[in-house]
Parts: C-alpha cells; sequence; structure tokens
C-alpha cells in the first residue's frame, strides 16, 4: 500500500521517498513507491506531473491500493528525491476547491445536486441533476461562490472514523466503507473528497462560469478559476476587441452591431435566395429548350462554378417541371457537389448510377429512386462524373409502361 503524501499536504513540492518496485515498459518503466506526493487521476481530477530522479513522470495511475508512477526512462532502485510539478498541482487546487464552493452554492441557490464533475486542462464542468437553470440562478450561485473566495475561509482537510461520518452533514453521502477523507470549508461545505486542495478560500482566486448546456436531461456548467479566470478574461479581451475592430465601434457597442450584422445578413441572404431561385426558372427554361432528346425526354447536364446545392435543386425542380427531363447537375469550388433528378414517369432508378460518381468526386450521398445528391472533396472531377452518368442514363433510358 502506497502511503498518500498528499492527504496531510496538498503544499508538499519536494520529497523523498523509496522505491519498492520497477517494472519495464517500452517507453520506460513504471514504479511503485513506499510514498507518494503524485496524485494519481481519480474522482474527475488529472494527475500529477513532476520528476523522479532524472526521469519525467508521464502519468500517475491507482491499482488497488498502490499508486503506479509512469516515467519516461528507466530509473534505480533506492531512495530518490522526487519533485511535483507546481504549476499544474496549484492550478487543479485551485480548480478543485472552486469546485466545492460552486457545487455547495448551486445547492443553496437552485436546491440542486452535483453529480458529475471533470476537470480539462482548460476548463472544469459539474453536472447538475436539473435540466436547466435560470440566468438568475446562475448569477446568484457565482456570486456567492465568490463571496465566499473573497472572505478568505480556511479549508480543513482530515480522516475521520466512519462512526464520526454520519455527524457531519455531508454535501453528498459516500460510499465507501472505514474512515474517510472530509474536506470542510468553514460554515459552508462539507464534502468527502481525496483530492488537492488550498488552504483558504481566497486562493482560488475567482470562479468564472463561462457556459451553460444541455446534457442527458442535466445541467452541464463549465467554469474556470484561478489563473485559468484570468486567461480566460484575457483571451475574451482581445477577441472582443478584434471584433470591435472589425466594425470600427467601442467594446460596448460589439453586441448591438453584432445584432445588426446578422439582421443585414438575413434579409440579403433571403434577398439573394429570391434572385436564385428566380434566375434557376429563366435558366430551366433555356436549358430544356437546349437539351438533346432521346426516346422522347430530355438529357440536362450542366456544371456550375461556387454554386450551392439549393440552387441546383431550384434549376431541378425547374427542368422537370417543363417536361420529362432527366438533370444531371454539378458544381465545382471548395466542395464537389452532384444533383441528378429524373421525371417520376421515367423507369430508371438514380442511385444505381449514383455510386460510381460519388468515387470520382471522394465523396457519398444518397436519395431516391428520382432524385440524388452526393457532396465530395474532389472538386476536379465534377465533370467526369457528369459524363459517367450521362453514359449510364444514356445507356439504360426507358420509360415507364404505360
Amino acid at each position: 500500500m502506497t502511503e498518500r503524501l498528499y492527504y496531510c499536504d496538498s503544499y508538499l513540492r519536494q520529497f523523498e521517498a523509496t522505491v519498492m518496485q520497477v517494472q519495464p515498459n517500452p517507453q520506460g518503466c513504471e514504479v511503485l513507491l513506499d510514498a507518494t506526493a503524485f496524485y494519481p487521476e481519480s474522482g474527475g481530477q488529472p494527475y500529477d506531473l513532476g520528476t523522479i530522479a532524472t526521469a519525467q513522470v508521464q502519468e500517475v495511475v491507482e491499482r488497488g491500493d498502490d499508486i503506479v508512477h509512469r516515467l519516461d526512462r528507466p530509473i534505480a532502485a533506492g531512495r530518490l528525491p522526487c519533485e511535483i510539478d507546481w504549476t499544474r498541482r496549484f492550478d487543479h487546487m485551485q480548480q478543485h476547491t472552486g469546485q466545492h464552493l460552486l457545487s455547495q452554492a448551486f445547492v443553496r441557490v437552485a436546491k440542486r445536486n452535483t453529480v458529475g464533475f471533470h476537470m480539462g486542462a482548460d476548463y472544469v464542468t459539474i453536472d447538475l441533476d436539473a435540466e436547466g437553470l435560470s440566468p438568475q440562478q446562475l448569477n446568484e450561485a457565482e456570486r456567492l461562490a465568490n463571496a465566499i473566495v473573497y472572505e478568505n475561509r480556511p479549508i480543513d482537510m482530515r480522516i475521520v472514523p466512519q462512526l464520526e461520518v454520519p455527524a457531519l452533514g455531508l454535501r453528498k453521502e459516500s460510499q465507501r466503507e472505514g474512515p474517510l477523507r472530509v474536506v470542510t470549508i468553514e460554515d459552508f461545505d462539507v464534502s468527502a473528497c481525496g483530492g488537492t486542495h488550498v488552504r483558504r478560500t481566497g486562493e482560488i482566486g475567482s470562479i468564472v462560469i463561462r457556459k451553460v448546456e444541455r446534457v442527458n436531461r442535466q445541467a452541464r456548467i463549465e467554469f474556470v478559476c484561478g489563473w485559468r479566470s484570468l486567461v480566460s478574461g484575457q483571451s475574451d479581451r482581445q477577441l472582443l476587441t478584434q471584433v470591435a475592430r472589425q466594425f470600427s465601434v467601442g467594446l460596448s457597442e460589439v453586441p448591438a452591431r453584432v445584432e445588426k450584422q446578422v439582421q443585414e445578413a438575413r434579409q440579403l441572404r433571403k434577398a439573394l435566395q429570391a434572385k436564385s431561385k428566380a434566375l434557376a426558372g429563366f435558366l430551366a427554361k433555356e436549358l430544356f429548350v437546349q437539351a438533346p432528346v432521346l426516346q422522347g425526354s430530355r438529357i440536362v447536364k450542366q456544371i456550375f462554378q461556387d454554386e450551392e446545392l439549393e440552387f441546383l435543386k431550384s434549376l431541378a425542380h425547374g427542368l422537370l417541371s417543363q417536361g420529362d427531363c432527366v438533370a444531371l447537375l454539378g458544381s465545382t469550388g471548395a466542395q464537389a457537389a452532384l444533383l441528378f433528378a429524373q421525371s417520376d414517369r421515367l423507369a430508371g432508378d438514380l442511385r444505381l448510377i449514383l455510386p460510381e460518381c460519388c468515387l470520382l468526386i471522394e465523396g457519398k450521398g444518397g436519395g431516391t429512386r428520382t432524385t440524388v445528391q452526393a457532396g465530395g472533396k474532389n472538386s476536379a472531377q465534377v465533370q467526369q462524373a457528369l459524363e459517367l452518368a450521362e453514359q449510364k442514363v444514356t445507356g439504360g433510358f426507358s420509360e415507364n409502361p404505360s
């Protein structure tokens, strides 16, 4: 069993430990120590990094009661110096303690419990047993959590005998047997937790909610604490400044200007769609008249540059409205696009000719007997795909028997 030094002192950065076991592997080796301050990945908190002698710690995991250190190179047995990556460790301490505060804040403000916790490299999330929260609840929980931060309340971490646990009033009941490690934020939160935490709430720095989304009928709260909140704020300011510069407005004017731009873009798109539809109608008449006739039906093959699929659909609809017709349409540009359509009374099944055309444009598609479409990344082969489709249609084209 590995003695967990971080249980008693999350601030321990350097220590010595005796190597109990070394297991070589292709990446370096796995090491068991008699005691360690390295936190293993557990309970939503990532593992610590650092060094053991001259080797870099790449991963720390639990294996039963032991803690396994995976290193980038072999090391000799003996008593060795170890050092924690303090920047990473303290960041995790800020985030994890901030999570305790925010989880309790949602209990008090919205009567919602935390049912999930994950700490990523840039942000932290908690999942609440709620499908949604009001903006007011979010703001109140955020304010309450930060108020406790500013009060700089002490945080106590201790091992509690099992018989004493029921009287503690844990925020969430623990399923563990035996003595329990309990983290207490003075007069605010009591939680069973094996993670690393700061000594006082003021060290958390600040707690900023970044985003809320619904996931599996739960509310997922994304937030950052401490240094991460500073980095996040600086990044937001830089992005907002860039947007403001593009619009030549002040930072406070950006939301209104963006909304105006969005509305203008929507109106412009509607106008362009109307003109595109009208153009497709006129072009359909012209292409239909010019198209060759085979067994009483016309075959229209046309390629375009940078036209959207909606334009091809409008054009195909216009062509088929003129009479019996097979429309073989394509567009080149950043993406290749194909649209094949035929009159209902024609017997061919366009789904049979699509797969080979998809291979040419390196894409995929689907549809019905009378209408198929596809997209791909090879625009250079759109013309060849249309020619192949034309060969297939002319080779097996016939009408349904009357």
